[in-house]
């Protein structure tokens, strides 16, 4: 069959695939051919008239030179795990328990200005002449010590193995040398960098597109002896330290960042803590610099006449598309690892005109394309929630990395991605990148990163304990109400409590969510505890906005409350302080709009511990697990609030997130045309091109009724997983 669309799609290569590749080019709809991680591209297929994508991650580049300058390395501050003094004198291993091949203390800098030792006890400062660095065994003493007391040391450490390396090392069996990764920010090394990129743009005649993988620093992983990763933090600065980094951000911010700024107890600043003001400093002095050297790398390409594409995967700290400063460096292309609806709206919601490109899991690597194992069923399952999510934001172009070999292997998954192609083709192609028509009024995501996190998953205390647990994943996936939210016909917008105390609520936000555990950067914890953020929030309900809170929203215990806002939403939250509180009957009502948007079918999470407050009278209990109250409604001046326990994704709490989002705008009794209140059933209108388009995601037939666009209704019976296309 003859396609009708232009090619959309980045393939990747390998040698002795040749064959296969000019096969699955046609097939698959692909106009550019990329090398991967442990492939390389065939001089053959290098000459074919199409875009070619050449990988190059510049701080992995240069083995030689990373062998023979180690202080141009990596590095970072660990903190050894607690131990308890037994007597005055206490000796720390700092290193024990961390992966012995990965890191080792670093030698270029002084013990006593960068390292410190900690009383966990008292939480007090260690003087450095209480302790003594032995650098021959690698071991501090602590010669004042408090029996009893637990202590820590905090030490810079290089990296002399890459994570991404030792990955694709223990994944895929590979053999040679461990990968170092160079830190850009000294001058000789920076210098170095563009020397080798200026070689290699002359060594790459035929590459019209580098790909960066990306530019300097690479998110956090710590990996234990056993070489298991025992933390990961996917946009975590602290694998950004350097000594003369330090220095000079002391020099223009008048201030020094101490190692605790970094360790953080142990929680090493972790995405899901709300962010101090020393570590939002450090940030801001990386981006800046990541944003200069990576414009003038990508300078270098355009020169040669090349264009730039960013992975947003591995090394992109400082880089994240939503940055203000992104925009600076000049990238053409944007490629993010999509497996799901919100990783595909991290992508495609960003600010610019970068030409957006998803690569799609799985990854043809063996770890999926096993025997005995069906990459489709990964494949459709992703393919389920990325199709909900492009509905509503135009994505440009699709792709696929690794070992083409291994997925030859399996027919039925070329098969499977040539009908994706397909489906894409004509998304593209009908929809013309423009965007979909929305509904209801713009809604707000509120949490304390804002737009610099947009579509970030929040992580939640329940999947720490999924099983099988999924550690690679646990900020991408879960049991969150944002992979509902992907996909629904609303126009939505990440802000911070910052931007509110700032600048107040614009007046195009109709609704709020606030979602997340207690203490958590989703929910807000501390920013709770700010009179100005609460009344702001109370004005904004009062005056007509709707305010929809799921898990804890506005937890923060204070002033006898521990919902901050539980005036708002009628409720409070049982900590174990108002046990003597009695409870109040729990009456769910059948009349209410959003009682009567229930199947049966919704999945509220986990219990919620969460009841009424008694004075509460015009409280609307719309679901409850016995006590528990699950789903809840309440006006509240011109407003209206909502509470969710929880939202894990399921196309039925998809639909019933729309219908909330609806009442809360009060736009509830409005009929608006190409939408539709099937649960399995998504559709669109593209004002642009005349065309609406309806989805069935499940894995059997559906029929649904839309209202057209003059007002009329449609009734449609769609196959399983059918993606149907119409005029409008």
């Amino acid at each position: 069959m003859e396609h009708t669309t232009q090619g959309h799609m980045t393939l990747p290569v390998e040698v002795g695939q040749e064959d296969v590749v000019l096969d699955l080019y046609k097939r698959w709809q692909a106009d550019a051919l990329r090398d991967s991680d442990g492939t390389t591209m065939p001089d053959s297929l290098a000459q074919q008239d199409c875009d070619i994508y050449s990988v190059l991650c510049i701080v992995r580049a240069d083995q030689e030179y990373a062998k023979a300058h180690p202080e141009f390395l990596h590095r970072k501050y660990l903190s050894s795990f607690p131990l308890t003094a037994m007597s005055k004198e206490l000796m720390i291993k700092p290193l024990e328990g961390y992966c012995s091949e990965k890191y080792e203390l670093d030698d270029n800098c002084v013990p006593s200005r960068h390292w410190e030792v900690r009383n966990r006890t008292t939480g007090g400062i260690v003087p450095a002449d209480q302790w003594v660095f032995d650098a021959d065994a690698g071991t501090i003493t602590v010669t004042n010590a408090t029996p009893f007391h637990e202590y820590t040391a905090s030490v810079m450490v290089r990296q002399v193995w890459d994570s991404v390396s030792m990955y694709n090392a223990l994944t895929n069996g590979w053999a040679g040398d461990k990968i170092r990764s160079l830190d850009p920010y000294h001058p000789e090394c920076r210098a170095h960098l563009k020397r080798y990129f200026a070689k290699w743009l002359e060594e790459h005649p035929n590459t019209s597109v580098v790909r960066f993988t990306t530019f300097a620093f690479l998110f956090v992983i710590d990996a234990n002896e056993q070489n298991q990763d025992i933390y990961r933090d996917w946009t975590g600065y602290g694998e950004t330290v350097s000594p003369e980094a330090l220095d000079d951000f002391e020099k223009e911010y008048g201030y020094r960042l101490s190692p605790e700024d970094f360790v953080d107890a142990g929680y090493y600043n972790g995405t899901y803590k709300v962010p101090s003001q020393h570590y939002l400093d450090w940030m801001a002095f990386i981006q800046k610099f990541v944003a200069g050297f990576a414009g003038e790398l990508v300078q270098m390409a355009h020169d040669a006449g090349k264009r730039a594409a960013m992975f947003q995967g591995d090394h992109w700290i400082g880089t994240e598309p939503f940055l203000p400063s992104y925009q600076d460096i000049g990238i053409d292309i944007n490629v993010g690892a999509v497996e799901d609806g919100v990783a595909l709206r991290r992508l495609t919601d960003s600010a610019g005109d970068q030409i957006k490109e998803a690569r799609f899991y799985p990854y043809f690597f063996p770890d999926v394309f096993r025997e005995g194992n069906n990459p489709v069923t990964e494949s459709m399952a992703n393919w389920v929630k990325i199709r909900r999510a492009m509905l509503h934001k135009p994505l440009d172009r699709i792709g696929y990395g690794g070992y083409l070999s291994l997925a030859n292997k399996f027919p039925h998954f070329i098969d499977h991605v040539t009908q994706i192609s397909d489906e894409f083709g004509t998304y593209r192609q009908l929809s013309a990148g423009t965007e979909s028509a929305k509904i209801g009024g713009k809604v707000a995501v509120l949490n304390a990163w804002g737009l610099a996190r947009s579509w970030l998953q929040n992580q939640a205390q329940d999947q720490r304990f999924y099983v099988p647990p999924r550690p690679d994943v646990m900020e991408l996936v879960g049991n969150n109400p944002l992979e509902c939210l992907a996909g629904l016909p609303f126009d939505v917008e990440f802000i911070s409590f910052e931007d509110i105390l700032k600048n107040g609520i614009a007046d195009d936000i109709k609704v709020i969510i606030n979602t997340g555990d207690a203490n958590s950067a989703w929910s807000g914890g501390e920013y709770w505890g700010n009179p100005a953020v609460v009344t702001a929030l109370r004005e904004f309900v009062g005056k007509g906005g709707g305010l929809l809170g799921i898990s804890d929203p506005s937890a923060h215990l204070q002033n006898g409350r521990f919902f901050q806002l539980g005036d708002v939403f009628g409720l409070e939250k049982e900590t174990s302080l108002t046990m003597g509180r009695v409870a109040q009957p729990v009456k769910p009502t059948q009349t209410h709009y959003l009682a009567k948007c229930l199947t049966g079918e919704e999945d509220f999470g986990n219990l919620s511990y969460v009841y009424s407050q008694a004075q509460a009278q015009d409280l609307d209990v719309i679901a409850a697990q016995g006590q528990h109250l699950a789903l809840t409604a309440r006006e509240y001046g011109e407003g209206r609030s909502v509470y969710l326990g929880n939202l894990p994704f399921t196309m039925t709490n998809a639909r019933l997130l729309q219908h909330i989002l609806l009442w809360l705008s009060q736009n509830e009794n409005t009929e608006y045309p190409w939408t539709t209140k099937a649960h399995f059933v998504d559709a669109a209108y593209y004002p642009a091109t005349g065309k609406a388009t309806v989805v069935n995601y499940s894995d059997t037939p559906q029929e649904v009724t839309l209202i057209t666009t003059q007002g009329g209704e449609e009734t449609l019976s769609l196959d399983a997983y059918e993606w149907r296309w119409l005029d409008a």
